[in-house]
């Protein structure tokens, strides 16, 4: 699997959004890209979704042209924020 693949649907997902804010659940992200994410984007969510190039998740949504956000959400409600760029 090349780098980012498990996370592609989630970059198309995202591409196909015309809106400059959007909220997804934990669960939300799962169904989209049809696994379950790893215990460390739980356990360790904010590192885990920083918009770091070099880790394979954070391709997805930055090559979608979005960055992350509003990382105290991750802990308290399981959801992270996604603003496009």
């Amino acid at each position: 699997m090349a780098r980012g693949d498990k996370y592609i649907e989630l970059k198309r997902y995202l591409q196909r959004s015309t809106l400059p804010i959007i909220t997804l659940s934990f669960k939300d992200i799962e169904q989209i890209i049809g696994d379950t994410l790893p215990k460390s984007a739980y356990d360790h969510a904010e590192a885990w979704w920083a918009n770091d190039y070099t880790h394979s998740q954070a391709i997805a949504w930055i090559d979608a042209g979005y960055e992350t956000d509003y990382v105290t959400d991750i802990y308290e409600n399981e959801k992270v924020t996604f603003v496009k760029r």
